[in-house]
């Protein structure tokens, strides 16, 4: 009875010592970061990568193929992938090391939450067999790792959590969102119709804008610019329908008969054309206050309808209804007058290469030239050449050129009438620019207003008077 009795102490201190070696060790908070000697779990080639794979306890699995250059979703949908997102996932993987090995044999793979893994991913490569696969557990007890192990050893690691939050994607992150795929230094060319009209916009051989129809007018160069923008960076937000065939099915989405369609062609020829359908009001858009009373007798006042915050659009004859914001719906709807050239004349100063001035029956011309400061740095000289040779005051000549981009248009007159009508028959003032191109601007002054004419421009403009005035000054004094 007493050997039994000893042997029955040793095996509660056996236990009591195994315990205390489990919980310090396996469960034992990760070192500080500085102390930390970083080991490496996997390590996968970029380049050579072929299949990605992410799977969770739930169920969710998506996997990714290359085929060719890119990468394509293969499950739980097929559908182009976000080349930048994959690139992110391999990243991951590329070098995935842990802040330290916490057991080479674990006896039980449970008490680290990798008897069923929270997370799997694998990467098979180029050459290779079987894939590289890395399962991620539970949490450790302070929250900043997590225990992982690889399908092809027993050793439990412990890695940081956001390592593990690399791989934490749902299928929809990892699609290709982007709808058109232009660039839009690459658009050559504009269409745009809609319930404020149609009109077309060309990009000239001068790199500058165009507006072709309804009217041929020069286009503004910032506000083209924001709305290719706009395109450029167009994303969906979500999916409506994946697969829709029947153009009875595009009803609800208002494709059937899009509002608004949008085409742009590029430098290479190719065409791409996108529908706008119906738009989506969000709940926490639609107005809560209440209206405000109405005068006595007067009928209440209909409350404004809530403005979509985004719109179903799909590409012509494609069969996927993407949701997008309302940005570029909301852009187009402002029609042509956005886009038309509310300045007398964009002048990019740095461009200019030298220009003509005709007043009062005399002809200037003017020209940049480059010198050496006393320190060798190239220094701007703008210089008169007729009708006699002087150097001019630089600033002088820049502060001119850039008031034609301060004359503001305050009325476009699509249908003038003749020249004389506007004193555009006897200008006050003509500059003709040389820069990527060349471009020419005169104003007319009639009863004290002032008018415009310029290149590529089948309008009349009216002017802002004021500015008109020290534009005229300026140039006059040079």
């Amino acid at each position: 009875m007493k050997e039994f009795w000893k042997t029955g102490l040793a095996l509660v201190v056996l236990a009591a010592v195994g315990g205390y070696i489990w919980f310090v060790e396996t469960k034992r908070e990760p070192k500080p970061e500085g102390e930390r000697e970083k080991v490496s779990v996997v390590s996968v080639e970029k380049a050579k990568a072929k299949q990605l794979t992410l799977g969770g306890t739930a169920g969710d699995r998506i996997e990714l193929v290359k085929e060719g250059g890119g990468w394509t979703v293969k499950a739980p949908f097929v559908a182009p992938a976000d080349s930048s997102a994959v690139d992110s996932l391999l990243t991951g993987l590329e070098k995935l090391e842990a802040d330290e090995v916490v057991t080479e044999q674990p006896g039980d793979l449970a008490q680290y939450g990798l008897a069923t893994p929270s997370r799997t991913v694998s990467a098979l490569v180029e050459g290779a067999k079987e894939p590289l696969v890395v399962q991620f557990g539970s949490k450790s007890p302070d929250g900043s790792s997590v225990y992982a192990k690889t399908a092809a050893a027993p050793k439990v690691y412990l890695v940081p959590s956001w390592v593990e939050g690399t791989f934490d994607k749902k299928p929809f992150d990892l699609r290709d969102r982007d709808l058109l795929h232009v660039k839009r230094d690459d658009v050559r060319q504009l269409e745009v119709s809609g319930p404020e009209g149609g009109y077309s916009l060309a990009r000239t051989d001068a790199g500058d804008w165009a507006i072709t129809k309804p009217i041929a007018t020069r286009a503004g160069r910032w506000s083209v610019d924001g709305l290719l923008g706009t395109i450029e960076n167009l994303r969906m937000e979500s999916v409506a329908a994946d697969a829709v065939r029947d153009p009875k099915q595009l009803a609800p989405y208002g494709l059937d008969q899009p509002k608004r369609s949008l085409t742009l062609v590029t430098k290479d020829g190719q065409t791409h054309t996108l529908e706008i359908g119906s738009g989506i009001v969000e709940p926490a858009t639609a107005p809560t206050a209440s209206p405000s009373p109405a005068a006595k007798g007067a009928k209440p006042a209909k409350p404004e309808p809530p403005k979509p915050t985004k719109y179903h659009v799909r590409q012509k004859d494609g069969s996927l209804v993407a949701v997008v914001p309302a940005t570029l719906a909301d852009d187009l709807a402002k029609g042509l007058g956005e886009l038309r050239a509310k300045r007398l004349l964009e002048v990019a100063t740095y461009e200019t290469e030298g220009f003509e001035t005709q007043a009062g029956g005399a002809k200037k011309t003017y020209a940049k030239t480059s010198t050496k400061d006393k320190d060798g740095i190239d220094k701007t000289q703008w210089k008169r050449r007729a009708p006699d040779a002087k150097d001019l005051d630089t600033t002088k000549v820049e502060d001119a050129l850039f008031k034609m981009g301060g004359v503001e248009v305050s009325e476009f007159l699509d249908q003038p009438k003749q020249p004389a009508a506007y004193g555009l028959d006897a200008p006050v003032l003509k500059v003709t620019l040389k820069a990527k191109g060349e471009s020419w601007v005169e104003i007319g002054k009639k009863d004290g207003a002032y008018y415009a004419r310029r290149s590529n421009d089948a309008a009349v403009l009216k002017l802002d008077p004021a500015k008109s005035e020290e534009l005229v000054k300026a140039f006059s004094e040079l």
